[in-house]
């Protein structure tokens, strides 16, 4: 049987979305090590927190994550007594979350600091400048072809 060999096209992916999968699974572990978190709930802490507030279905959409997917992480969140749900009185079907006091000082103590570290030493420690440079550029391109760019998702 003939092997099927891949393109250069290919290969580039099978080497981005695999390095990254490394990654994020080297990231969460030191986060959940540092700060005994996940590293999807210190996201989720980070997003709430550059908005204030954030509607649940923001949130989800924020986090690439599905809306029952985000309904658990929340309320994860919520029993750790770092986020509160809400809802305005005048439109009782829209859930927000957002921080609460013990919440950001966790944030801003523990996860941030945890990540920040994570994303030092697993990702941009195997890189050069001019690597970090390329990906940034390259990757913003991917995202504005498929109308995902966005300052506010993608703010540092």
């Amino acid at each position: 049987m003939e092997r099927l060999e891949p393109s250069e096209a290919l290969l580039a992916w099978l080497y981005v979305q695999q390095g990254v999968d490394a990654v994020r699974v080297a990231m969460g572990e030191r986060v959940e090590a540092a700060a005994g978190c996940s590293l999807l709930e210190h996201e989720a802490l980070y997003r709430i927190d550059m908005n204030g507030r954030l509607p649940m279905s923001e949130l989800s959409d924020l986090l690439a994550v599905s809306p029952s997917g985000v309904t658990r992480l929340v309320e994860r969140l919520v029993r750790r007594g770092w986020v509160e749900r809400s809802q305005l009185p005048e439109n009782r079907r829209v859930v927000y979350a957002a921080l609460t006091d013990e919440g950001r000082e966790v944030l801003k103590a523990t996860t941030a600091p945890a990540y920040r570290a994570a994303v030092a030493e697993e990702f941009a420690g195997a890189l050069t400048e001019r690597d970090l440079a390329d990906l940034r550029r390259v990757g913003r391109k991917l995202l504005e072809a498929h109308g995902k760019w966005d300052a506010q998702r993608f703010a540092p």
